[in-house]
């Protein structure tokens, strides 16, 4: 294991608590949007690899819905708490530790659908993002669908204007504004390793990988990420509004930026017959 892998997989093992918070208290809209798209093209009885699945929160909710879940994480602490969540939630789902490039604990087309929503946050290397792709088709059936995540680097514009307003002034901090708008991608140490991608970098990283056809694009969320607090403040039926109106929002190539993660659904292709 590398040392950047292995520092990411101890900035996990530290506080998975928080990690169940950011969507269960902090951002429970990007979950909304994430399900609400992800409704439309997993179907009952369908069988489930989440890799980066971290403390849980949509292996439970599918396992909840039925589904045959596997979690595989990095972190042996989310893993941990992931399984505990289940009993509280009382649903069955494995999970397990390991690494999203190499899952030869699974034999091929094994899964009808299979989540990335983690690791292509913090794999620095565009070979190490392809081969976790490559991956995560290679366990996918023909036909099943492949759910990839990543944080964008506006996203970052998005965190600092609205939770710290005051770092657009620190000089530490001007190269990476700069970047951003230049529209350019950057790999480096923010909370810890970390991607920061472009809408356009992400789009044609799924686009070059053999078998997969994408088939949305859509900003995790919506117009929703720069109005958290606002929307922590309002009433729940004001909130809710707001979650539904978003969903008008989240694939139209205008507001891909408007979020801080993007998530692009691809199919994988079914064998030519001979």
């Amino acid at each position: 294991m590398s040392e950047k892998i292995q520092e990411v997989r101890e900035h996990y093992n530290l506080d998975p608590q928080k990690e169940w918070d950011r969507l269960k208290i902090k951002h429970p809209h990007e979950k909304y949007v994430t399900i609400h798209v992800m409704d439309r093209y997993i179907k009952p009885g369908d069988k489930i690899l989440d890799i980066g699945g971290g403390p849980g929160h949509y292996s439970i909710h599918y396992a909840g819905q039925g589904h045959d879940v596997t979690l595989l994480d990095l972190s042996d602490e989310n893993v941990r708490f992931a399984k505990k969540k289940a009993r509280q939630y009382g649903v069955k789902m494995q999970a397990l530790q390991g690494d999203a490039m190499d899952l030869s604990a699974f034999p091929d087309a094994s899964f009808d659908v299979v989540f990335l929503m983690g690791p292509l946050y913090h794999l620095m290397e565009e070979e190490s993002r392809r081969k976790a792709i490559l991956e995560a088709k290679r366990v996918l059936k023909p036909g099943g669908y492949l759910f990839s995540s990543f944080i964008l680097m506006f996203g970052g514009v998005i965190w600092g204007l609205r939770e710290m307003p005051e770092t657009i002034l620190f000089p530490e901090e001007q190269a990476l504004f700069d970047v951003a708008a230049k529209g350019e991608s950057l790999a480096f140490k923010a909370f810890t390793y970390s991607n920061m991608a472009t809408v356009s970098e992400a789009k044609e990283l799924l686009a070059s990988i053999p078998g997969l056809q994408t088939v949305t694009v859509f900003g995790q969320e919506s117009i929703l990420a720069a109005y958290k607090n606002t929307l922590k403040a309002s009433t729940k039926k004001v909130r809710q509004a707001w979650y539904d109106y978003a969903l008008r929002f989240c694939e139209k190539e205008d507001y891909l930026t408007h979020s801080e993660h993007l998530m692009i659904v691809s199919k994988k292709q079914a064998r030519l017959a001979i």
